[in-house]
Formats: structure tokens, C-alpha cells, sequence
């Protein structure tokens, strides 16, 4: 019996009118019908209860289960224990026999006292009570106690324990109280029917009918007579009993009034005047039910003058039987609406008995065409299969579980399930089988089995994230990528694992990316990314919002991301092929053309000064004639160099011809700047230059445009540029 602080118990008042209209779920329907279909199977209170406690830890989320009985005023008897090892239960059974314990503080007090369901989401270690300790070592550290009610008091206790700390939801309370309720019947049921065979030897030992009165009614004056047991099997003081026909008509409802009639009319016929009815009386003390039994007196002329019987209370056995009656018809519903395809045969032969609609639909036949027919017949049992085998486990244990084949069913092969149990049906021994046809899980088996293989196997990089942005699952490729193995990246926050270290992306390109995925379930674009070992690298990243169906709330992300670098290398490439001289490594025409128009708007709105120099390298095909191309190649990128030293790293080098050289001066203060820049080249380039071994003197001629004197477009600049270059050089008489 497990203590517990009562502070730290919940209770959960039981609502009968809410529980019975609130529908089990289809599981919690073949729960309640399964645990009452063990019931039946058996008479004994220990026997009944143990097939449900194994029945509730196999089926559910418990680990353990206690019963227990109870009695007013008594403490609660330990009945039995089940637990899923056998040394659990040996450890169970031998504290709960022997163990001496207060009562006052646990679950079975609690529930006797509150007549409701108890969770106590904490066990907590005990030094009066070895219960909690045993408990404790077999993993368990949560308890819910579920009453028994029986009509007067609660009968007895089931206590679940279970390695799980948090707290049942309202469905799965609903659920046990109910089975508490039907168990509890049960165990009524059984009280009874001890009661009655007691009753029932002491009548045998007294030669009297126990609960049995006798009764006169006078039929000149409808006068009415009873025995001193009378007001006893009523249910009346005795100053209350009925004293003619009118008064005891009045006690009997008026749907029963023809049953009594029936009686007056029967005991009145000569023939044969012996009638026996059944009939509710209404007393103080509710309803009851009584036999009455009738024999009709005759005078010497053969008219009835009186009528003469006896009256038994058969309250207690009616109303179990309407109990009993109440909870076949629940097996019976359950049975038929359950959503499992489920059949009941023939231990030995397999002949069908009854089918539910399911197993009906399942093999798409009429209940009529199914009843009388074998399930080898029906072809839910493949011929592949020893089914003498088979029996003879059910046979040894009882029942058999989660047993998988395959079969022809409607012509196609499926996979089915099977959960058999050995029960009594209408006096033949027979198997009630449930078949769950598993087939789409097979196939989803299958299907998810080729999806892990592609994951796994998948170059692009693939990670799984919760709502919170916490990473769940990854791929190989990920780690391969990223260089974090699976263990370091698990429960890590994605973007802080591998985005946000590399110092280049703000929170608003985060916040973006969030309220797309929100907005429209998908986003793209390319990020930085740094791998374990600090390197950082650019990654085109895809991320998508998984939706739950019910709620159309976003549950988790999923990320595809692969490395690009080569690919971004590839692209820098090319730009710098398209805007730079693949020579010098100097700007071209194109990009000297882009950067003069932004530097001659620039200008133009903060009325600034740009200047264009067109350079002519001297005597450069002499160069190449008297020492090749090589050499003038070098040469060149010789000049390119110097060029660079004479200018801010603001002002753009470019070359735009064999050896034409152009240079574009950006926020010139004054109109000398310019040339004071054309000074400094010519100086840099009357310098020898030493290509190869030789020594090269070239020199150049440089023609100089300001804007806005002398152009305002680049086109018109340049023009005016290599018109003043051609004239320096006719200047110096020179044509090359």
C-alpha cells in the first residue's frame, strides 16, 4: 500500500451522469469490453481481478497494478499484484502480504475516504513504510488510485503505478472510472451470489424460505392479511402495510397493475388455480421486486371466495441480474461497434460463431455468410499455417498475443494481427479473436524504410527541428558538412549551432526568415555557415514548416543545406573574368564604364570633380618585336603595378587596349589633381623596368579630362582624354 503526503495527491471527483455520456475512445471501447470479457470468464474475485491488472499494464501506460478489497470499516485486504517482470510481482506480493504498514496516509485510504480516483504525481521515500521503498526500486514513482463502487460503499481499490511522473489526462480518469464501475459489479455481482448460496444452505439447514411471507386476500371484502414477515419482504413498518387491494394496488406502480391483475384473474379459475407472477412494489426504501405466488379457494357451489400465497423479496437477485443483463449488453455493444475486425469460433473445429461488423466489412460478407463457415474457409487463416499448433498454445496459456501472418483476404494478400482469448460462448469452448488487418502499416513500414534510406543516404545535408528551433534529427551528410557528429548536435539550437557564430547575418535576416516560413511554409536563400572547426563557408539553406493536421499549428521545421563554395568560387570567377583584365588583373572597359557613371552621379549631386587620364605606353611594339610577347606581357603587368602606386585606392585602374591604360579620379578637390596624378605616371614610367633580365625603357604619353570641363558622360570623357593623349604625342613627335 503506498504512502504518500496527502498535500500532494489530486483527486478527481467521479460525475456519473458525465461519464455515461461521454463516449469512449475506440481503444478505451475495446479496453472496457476486453476487461469485462475476462470478468465473465471467470468466478473467482482473485482470478477476475489479476486477468484485469495484467490486462490494464499491457494495454496502457501502467507498469504495475495492486488490488485490493475493501470493507466498511476495515482495512483494505491485498488481493493481488501484477507487474511486467515476475520478480516485480514476487516483491509486490511479499510486502503487500506481509508488510506491516499505517493505512491512514495511502492511495486505497484516500480513495475509500474521497470515493473518487487519487494520482499522486510523487512517491516518496518512507521509513514507517517498506512499500514505498520496494516501489521505488522497481522504477515506478507515480500512483493512481481507482475506487470500485458498489452501491453502498466502494468495494475495492485498483492502484497503478507507472515510471511516468505526469498526470493523467480527463479521457484516460473517465476511462478507469468506468471500468472501476463495471469491476465493481462485479465484485457486487460475486458478493451476491456468495450471499444468495449462504441463503440458500441456511434454507436447506431450516427447512424455511428465507425472506418469504404469506398473504390472504378476503374477495368478499377485498380485506388484505399478511404474515408478520410481510412488512420485512415489503420493505414497510407494520403500521404501514396495505389492508385491502386498493391500498396494495396503490404500493405497485401502474405499469406492473396487469401483472397483479393477471394474478387475481389466474387464482380465480378453478381449473387451475396456482399463478405465479413477478411484480416491483414501491417503498420508502426504493424500489423492490417480490415473487408472489397465488392458489385460488373455492366454496361448495365453486365460486372463489379467497386467495392465498406467499410474497419473496427478490430484490437483490433481480437487480444483478438487470446488472448483469446491463453489462452483457455493453459486451454486446462493444463487441459489434468495436473497430477492430473481430470474430468468435469453435475452439477446436474453427467454425464461426458471430462476427462483428468490422471483420463483416473486412471480408466484405453478410453476417449469415459468414456464420457456419471455418476461418480457413473464409481464408483468414492461411492453409501455410498449423492451426492444431496454434490451439494448443491457447490451450496452455490462454490466449495468444500479437501473433503476425499473412493472408488471402478478398482476393488479395494482406497482413493481419491477431489477439486470441479462450472464452465460454453460449455453451461452446471458443476463441474470441480480434483481426487487425496491418496491411497500410506494412506498406507505411516500407515506405518509411525507403525514406530513411534516402535520407540517410542523401548528399544534401538534412536536419529536423522542433517549434522551439532546437535540432532533433540529422543526417550523415550533416555531419559530414558541418563536422558536428550526431550526439553534439542533437538539442542544440540550429541558427546558434552553425549561423549566428559566423558574425554575418543580423536578427532581422533571422526574423525574415521566420515569418516566411509562418506566412507561406517554405523559405530559401544562401547563409553563412561555420563548421566545427571555425571555418566558415556559404551553404544555400531550404527550410519548410511541418503543420499538425488537426491544429494546422507548425510542429517542427525540416532544413536542406548544401555547401556552395565551390560554387561561389565558380561566380567570383566569372565576375572577375567579366570585369577585370584577365592580364593585369586590372578593371576593364566595362567595369572603368560602371564605376565613371556612379562616380560622375555622385559628382554631379554634391557638385564634385572627376578626372579621366589616358595612358599610351611609348615604344611597346619594340618591345615585343626585339623580345616577344612574354616579355611584353610581363611588362605590362609591371606597368599595371606602378599605375596602382600612383593613385588612392578610391581612384580605378583599367586597361582597355593592347597597352592603353586608362585611370578614373573620384572627389578631386581642385582642377591641378589631375594632373599632378599625370605628373606621377609619367615619372613612374620614364623609370627603366627590368623584365626578364633585360632592362626596358618605355615611358608613356597621358592625355587628361576633367569633368565638368571638358565632358559630363564617360563616353564624351574619354573621347576628350584620347584626343589630348594623341596630341602630347604629336607634341613629342612621337607615333608610336
Amino acid at each position: 500500500m503506498v504512502s504518500i503526503l496527502q498535500g500532494a495527491v489530486k483527486h478527481f471527483p467521479t460525475d456519473a451522469k458525465r461519464l455515461a455520456k461521454k463516449m469512449p475512445s475506440a481503444h478505451g471501447l475495446q479496453l472496457l469490453y476486453n476487461a469485462v470479457q475476462r470478468l465473465s470468464g471467470t468466478r473467482r474475485i482473485d482470478t477476475g481481478l489479476a486477468q484485469v491488472l495484467e490486462l490494464l499494464c499491457t494495454h496502457s501506460q501502467w507498469q504495475a497494478a495492486i488490488a485490493w478489497i475493501t470493507r466498511p470499516h476495515e482495512k483494505p485486504q491485498f488481493q493481488c499484484a501484477w507487474h511486467e517482470t515476475q520478480h516485480g510481482i514476487q516483491a509486490l506480493e511479499a510486502c503487500f502480504r506481509n508488510g506491516a504498514f499505517s493505512h491512514q496516509d495511502t492511495i486505497p485510504f484516500l480513495v475509500m475516504q474521497q470515493e473518487s480516483a487519487v494520482f499522486a504525481a510523487t512517491i516518496p521515500q518512507s521509513n514507517h513504510n517498506e512499500a514505498n521503498n520496494v516501489v521505488r526500486k522497481l522504477g515506478l514513482h507515480s500512483a493512481l488510485g481507482i475506487p470500485l463502487p458498489g452501491r453502498v460503499h466502494v468495494l475495492g481499490v485498483i492502484e497503478l503505478l507507472s515510471t511516468d511522473t505526469n498526470e493523467p489526462d480527463a479521457s484516460t480518469i473517465a476511462l478507469l472510472q468506468t471500468l472501476g464501475s463495471d469491476i465493481g459489479l462485479f465484485l457486487e455481482a460475486r458478493q451476491l451470489e456468495g450471499q444468495l448460496q449462504e441463503k440458500n444452505k441456511k434454507l436447506l439447514q431450516t427447512q424455511r424460505i428465507a425472506r418469504l411471507a404469506s398473504w390472504e386476500i378476503d374477495l368478499l371484502n377485498l380485506k388484505l392479511y399478511g404474515s408478520p414477515d410481510a412488512a420485512r419482504v415489503m420493505g414497510l413498518s407494520v403500521d404501514a402495510l396495505p389492508s385491502n387491494l386498493h391500498e396494495l394496488l396503490a404500493l405497485i406502480p401502474q405499469e406492473d397493475h396487469d401483472i397483479f391483475n393477471s394474478l387475481l384473474a389466474g387464482a380465480q379459475q378453478r381449473a387451475h388455480p396456482f399463478v405465479t407472477v413477478e411484480h416491483r412494489l414501491c417503498s420508502p426504501g426504493g424500489i423492490r421486486y417480490l415473487m408472489v405466488r397465488a392458489e385460488g379457494r373455492f366454496d361448495h357451489g365453486g365460486k372463489p371466495v379467497r386467495i392465498t400465497g406467499t410474497m419473496q423479496d427478490i430484490t437483490e437477485q433481480k437487480l444483478a441480474n438487470i446488472y448483469a443483463t446491463q453489462s452483457e449488453q455493453r459486451w454486446e455493444a462493444a463487441f459489434r461497434n468495436s473497430p477492430v475486425p473481430s470474430i468468435i469460433t469453435e475452439l477446436d473445429s474453427g467454425l464461426c460463431l458471430d462476427a462483428n461488423d468490422e471483420m463483416c466489412r473486412l471480408l466484405r460478407l453478410e453476417l449469415n455468410e459468414v456464420v457456419g463457415k471455418t476461418t480457413t474457409e473464409l481464408m483468414i487463416w492461411p492453409a501455410s499455417e498449423p492451426r492444431a499448433t496454434f490451439i494448443e498454445e491457447v490451450k496452455k496459456q490462454g490466449s495468444v498475443r500479437q501473433k503476425e501472418f499473412r493472408a488471402m483476404v478478398d482476393g488479395a494478400e494482406h497482413y493481419l494481427l491477431i489477439n486470441m482469448e479462450r472464452i465460454e460462448f453460449n455453451d461452446h469452448d471458443a476463441l474470441y479473436g480480434q483481426w487487425v488487418d496491418i496491411t497500410p502499416v506494412k506498406k507505411l513500414e516500407e515506405k518509411l524504410r525507403l525514406t530513411a534510406a534516402a535520407v540517410e543516404h542523401a548528399a544534401d545535408a538534412l536536419v529536423l527541428i522542433d517549434r522551439q528551433g532546437d535540432i532533433v534529427a540529422v543526417n550523415p551528410a550533416f555531419s559530414t558538412i558541418t563536422g558536428y557528429a550526431t550526439e553534439q548536435a542533437l538539442g542544440k539550437w540550429f541558427l546558434g549551432l552553425l549561423h549566428k557564430p559566423t558574425g554575418r547575418h543580423d536578427k532581422h535576416f533571422f526574423k525574415n526568415a521566420v515569418d516566411t516560413l509562418e506566412d507561406h511554409n517554405q523559405w530559401k536563400g544562401e547563409v553563412w555557415t561555420q563548421r566545427a572547426n571555425g571555418n566558415i563557408f556559404p551553404a544555400l539553406l531550404t527550410l519548410g514548416a511541418i503543420r499538425s493536421p488537426e491544429t494546422n499549428k507548425i510542429t517542427h521545421y525540416v532544413g536542406v543545406f548544401s555547401d556552395i563554395s565551390r560554387q561561389k568560387e565558380y561566380e567570383d570567377r566569372l565576375r572577375q573574368l567579366a570585369l577585370h583584365d584577365e592580364l593585369t588583373g586590372l578593371a576593364n572597359r566595362t567595369l572603368l564604364i560602371e564605376r565613371g557613371n556612379r562616380a560622375l552621379l555622385q559628382a554631379e549631386r554634391h557638385d564634385g570633380m572627376v578626372a579621366v587620364l589616358f595612358i599610351d605606353l611609348n615604344r611597346f611594339k619594340s618591345v615585343n618585336d626585339a623580345h616577344g610577347h612574354a616579355v611584353g606581357d610581363a611588362l605590362l603587368q609591371q606597368v599595371a603595378d606602378r599605375l596602382v602606386l600612383c593613385v588612392r585606392a578610391s581612384d580605378t585602374v583599367a586597361r582597355v587596349g593592347g597597352d592603353e591604360f586608362v585611370i578614373l579620379l573620384t572627389d578631386l578637390s581642385q582642377d591641378d589633381d589631375a594632373y599632378q596624378v599625370a605628373d606621377k605616371v609619367h615619372l613612374a614610367m620614364v623609370q627603366p623596368f627590368r623584365v626578364e633580365g633585360v632592362d626596358i625603357d618605355v615611358g608613356a604619353s597621358v592625355g587628361v579630362a576633367r569633368y565638368p570641363h571638358d565632358g559630363v558622360d564617360m563616353t564624351m570623357l574619354l573621347k576628350f582624354a584620347d584626343e589630348g593623349l594623341y596630341q602630347a604625342k604629336r607634341a613629342a613627335g612621337r607615333r608610336d
